[in-house]
């Protein structure tokens, strides 16, 4: 068969390993053409000797010192501490323990050491902390002890504490956790390294350490004029104990910030539009095979059979493996091909007779699963707020208003498919992925191969996004087909369609039921809220337990459904369908009564007295009072539009059980829908709580903006639907992603602060978007729809 990709058709060997290509690819191009100044070169381990994978860069941009490949390296130099190394030249390596998948933690997290640090930000470069070492070492005393609030001396900030007991914490970045469980230990990270420094330049002068000042990488004495760098001490620093705890430094208070705060560029972004960033499928070991895989359609099901001999001679095909379902039954067992070009593996994958046993779960479809969701509303669920006595007040109401949303399952859908290399050796594994969760991969290497936890490298490469922590099926299959052929790397490729649909975990197919009793009025005495899903713990009730409008009795109750579909969190969790919800509901009340549906949610809100948290007491009133008149003014909502316009509005903070504040976004879209049903979104406008201060304010933006896409994604187009036990749609053909033309003209993002450190803002901005779009085609079209996703609703109006 002629390949699609000549590239991906290597030369080979009469061994048939891959030997050198003379085409240049598109990646080479823009690497050789780009890094003016720079050149890679890059080296690797394998077996036979003691040194870890590594990568020796020169700087790819001049005046810019990131590395090419993000992996964690030895130190060169002695290590002030495991995030710190300073070389002579003044050179700033940092360590970062969270993984970038395009959300600017390289960045912002070091910012937050840099912060404290002191040094020169235009000498430091980054790279991943080690989950190896991580395993191997545990943090010092002084950062064990490192749990007081944020700043030490704000009122209102909420304690946090750095998690796990390894010596760079947690290295999981999820639910929008990166600033808010690591901004005190990193900057007490760079806080101590910097007293350190200013102990021996104080030791060396023979002067008080409070008579130093130490600023961009300089330590001056101005009484006696001396002066000396950093990279001139670090050396004898590192060798030095402070003379007392570090863990009662002092960091700073925002308002002592210099770097943070500041607009600075994320340190990846060059590396990736030149070309140079690696990601998991780029990864080049010698000698390295590559694998295909393929999993049993139908989820939780098997192979039963396949025939090897029909492609075992074809061009460069090397073996094949069986790769085993997930230990739960909801990911299927499948067949890897290995051969020595991903293509040829993946063709004759294609070309291989392969039987499976589908188990019990080939009937399944949407509508059946549907049907059973909407049957459990019907039955107990757990109440997790019972406030007054809602069944006696929906009795005196004066009307009753009832609505029942759903929302579908929606597939992660990375536009980077799943890649990794694992090289299994004697007592030694090493694996190169991009993962949200590397000591995830760490771990599940580890329980597959037999090797000690210490002994099992995973080299973090960049990641093209993750949308959730759990990454689905391919790192459990590349160790699986690596053990296989034990002393080559291995490199597996899913297909998108196979990583669209086996290959991940789908966020809840979920539906409530809602129902109010408005009093004459037109304001609610009572609401009762049934949800029903598969969320697993808070995720089904949060932004449900304790709404922030004034109900004098509310009751909410839920159940956590079985499913045989593999499911996880996706990106802004559980409050991708609350938000829905709620948001439409108190819409449907505003319009029920005749009252303007801003002024209706101001009004609801303004009753809540400020206290404790929970129905008859909300604690940020005033916050979120803040933030809708501040997106109501930036919309100037109320203005009159043209024929076919409207504006929608939504607020929400994310707020779980356990966390009874989070970030607070409002937001107001204007939209256009045609008497066709043609929609176009053309204004939004944000207001964006900021709470003491944004650490890194441009990736905040971006995040934002791009948020936007992903929200009208989820109100417009996808969802995943079930057909004969197996998901239908699982490529952009069908499960299908907005074009540039379909984004807002106009978003405009205010901030306001508060006297909270925000809980994130990697999808703070998500839910809110759908109800405040469906909002608005309610007042344009007089349709009320109620389930996600718009393409399968009548727009049409007259």
């Amino acid at each position: 068969m002629t390949p699609k990709n000549k590239d991906e058709m290597p030369a080979t060997d009469s061994s048939g390993v891959s030997g050198d290509r003379h085409e240049i690819n598109r990646r080479e191009f823009l690497t050789t053409t780009a890094a003016v100044g720079g050149a890679m070169v890059v080296g690797f381990w394998m077996p036979g000797t003691t040194r870890c994978a590594e990568a020796q860069v020169a700087p790819p941009i001049p005046g810019e010192h990131v590395p090419s490949q993000p992996w964690y390296r030895d130190a060169m130099v002695p290590e002030l501490n495991a995030w710190i190394t300073i070389a002579p030249d003044d050179t700033v390596t940092l360590r970062i323990n969270q993984t970038e998948i395009g959300t600017g933690v390289l960045t912002s997290n070091s910012m937050l050491i840099a912060e404290e640090l002191q040094c020169d930000w235009s000498k430091v470069r980054v790279e991943h902390a080690s989950a190896n070492r991580n395993v191997r070492e545990k943090a010092p005393a002084w950062a064990r002890k490192a749990t007081m609030n944020d700043t030490g001396n704000i009122v209102g900030n909420t304690a946090t504490e750095r998690s796990g007991d390894g010596v760079y914490g947690r290295l999981l970045i999820h639910s929008s956790g990166n600033i808010r469980e690591n901004k005190y230990y990193l900057q007490l990270i760079g806080a101590e390294a910097r007293e350190r420094l200013l102990y021996t330049a104080a030791q060396d002068w023979k002067v008080p350490v409070a008579e130093l000042v130490a600023k961009d990488s300089v330590i001056t004495h101005a009484k006696s004029k001396r002066r000396t760098t950093y990279g001139a001490i670090a050396a004898r620093a590192a060798t030095l104990q402070l003379p007392y705890d570090a863990s009662t430094i002092q960091i700073k208070t925002p308002d002592k910030w210099t770097l943070m705060g500041t607009l600075q560029r994320n340190r990846d972004i060059p590396l990736k539009v030149t070309g140079q960033a690696i990601f998991g499928s780029d990864v080049k070991l010698p000698g390295m095979l590559y694998a295909a895989v393929k999993a049993c359609p139908v989820w939780g099901g098997d192979v039963k059979s396949y025939n090897f001999d029909a492609i075992k001679n074809r061009p460069g095909v090397h073996s094949v493996v069986r790769t085993p379902k997930d230990g739960r039954g909801a990911l299927s067992g499948g067949v890897a091909v290995i051969a020595d070009s991903w293509w040829r593996a993946q063709t004759a994958l294609d070309a291989m007779p392969i039987e499976w046993d589908y188990g019990p779960r080939l009937r399944q479809t949407s509508a059946s699963i549907l049907e059973a969701h909407l049957a459990s509303l019907n039955e107990p669920g757990k109440v997790w707020t019972n406030h007054g006595d809602v069944d006696t007040a929906m009795k005196g109401a004066a009307k009753i208003v009832e609505a029942t949303y759903g929302i579908p399952y929606c597939s992660k859908a990375r536009f980077e498919p799943g890649a990794a290399t694992v090289l299994v050796g004697d007592g030694r594994v090493d694996c190169w992925l991009g993962t949200q969760a590397p000591e995830n991969m760490l771990q599940t290497a580890a329980k597959m191969t037999g090797v000690a936890p210490e002994n099992v490298h995973v080299h973090l490469t960049f990641m093209g996004g993750g949308y959730g922590s759990d990454q689905g099926a391919h790192p459990s299959q590349a160790v699986a087909i690596a053990m296989a052929v034990k002393g080559r790397p291995v490199q597996l490729r899913v297909s998108r369609d196979e990583d669209w649909s086996t290959g991940t975990r789908f966020r809840p197919a979920a539906v409530a039921a809602m129902k109010a009793g408005l009093d004459a009025q037109g304001w609610p005495i009572a609401i009762e809220a049934r949800g029903a899903g598969s969320w697993s713990g808070d995720q089904l009730v949060r932004g449900m337990t304790a709404p922030p409008y004034f109900v004098p009795n509310y009751r909410y109750s839920a159940r956590e459904l079985e499913e045989f579909v593999p499911l996880a969190t996706r990106r802004a969790t559980g409050s991708s369908s609350n938000c829905f919800y709620m948001e439409s509901f108190i819409d449907e009340l505003a319009h029920a009564t005749g009252k303007d549906p801003f002024q209706y949610r101001r009004e609801l809100i303004a009753r809540n007295p400020v206290g404790k948290p929970g129905v008859g007491g909300f604690a940020r009133r005033d916050d979120w009072l803040t933030a809708l008149d501040m997106v109501a003014k930036m919309s100037n909502w109320g203005s009159p539009l043209p024929e076919g316009w409207a504006r929608g509005i939504a607020i929400e903070d994310r707020r779980r059980p356990s966390r009874p504040h989070s970030t607070i976004a409002a937001h107001v879209v204007t939209i256009e829908v045609s008497k066709r049903g043609q929609l176009q979104f053309h204004r939004v406008d944000i207001a964006f709580e900021r709470g003491y201060g944004l650490v890194h304010p441009m990736a905040v933006q971006k995040q934002i903006e791009g948020q936007m896409a992903w929200a009208y994604d989820e109100a417009m187009y996808q969802e995943n639907s079930v057909k004969d036990g197996r998901c239908v749609e699982h490529n952009v053909d069908t499960f299908p992603i907005s074009r540039m033309k379909e984004y807002p003209k106009e978003v405009n993002v205010q901030y306001f602060p508060t006297k909270f450190w925000v809980y994130g803002a990697g999808e703070e901005a998500i839910p809110q978007l759908p109800p405040a779009i469906y909002n608005a085609v309610f007042t344009i079209t007089g349709k009320r729809f109620r389930t996600l996703p718009l393409k399968n609703h009548d727009l049409t109006w007259a």
